[in-house]
């Protein structure tokens, strides 16, 4: 199913099921063993990128043949961004970048890891951070919508 809107993906959450999960996670290790060779992913979360801040792009990584299914939250710096080819190689056939109002990611966020208990890692390019990332194997329920 393709959600259209941020609303919808928020309306639908509540409809995912086991198997859903199971493939969220299954892909967001997908995502992050791709992403690993272009950018490095700290080992430890740290607090959640909330609230937004003006320095910082907000998107989600989804399932492309199903928008509900929200592989990744990614929070990175305005002037840090990978080109086209970048993403289209590290998204390949099955996900989809969607950039949507952070007030919408951090609701999407917020209907899958209710809890502020730091589900982010922190991404860094030449050691520098530039941003950070969640993953759908962080999801560890959800929140009555």
């Amino acid at each position: 199913m393709l959600a259209k809107s941020p609303n919808e993906i928020a309306v639908n959450i509540k409809d995912l099921s086991i198997s859903d999960f199971s493939l969220m996670s299954y892909m967001a290790y997908e995502f992050k063993k791709k992403l690993s060779p272009y950018i490095k992913i700290d080992s430890f979360t740290v607090p959640d990128p909330f609230p937004i801040k003006d320095d910082l792009d907000y998107f989600i990584i989804v399932d492309k043949s199903n928008t509900n299914r929200i592989i990744s939250f990614i929070a990175i710096k305005n002037n840090f961004d990978f080109d086209k080819a970048t993403w289209d190689k590290i998204l390949g056939k099955e996900m989809l970048k969607l950039e949507l109002p952070p007030n919408d990611i951090f609701s999407l966020k917020q209907g899958l890891m209710p809890k502020n208990t730091n589900n982010f890692y922190q991404l860094r390019k030449d050691g520098s951070i530039v941003g950070s990332i969640a993953f759908a194997f962080e999801i560890c329920g959800k929140k009555d919508i």
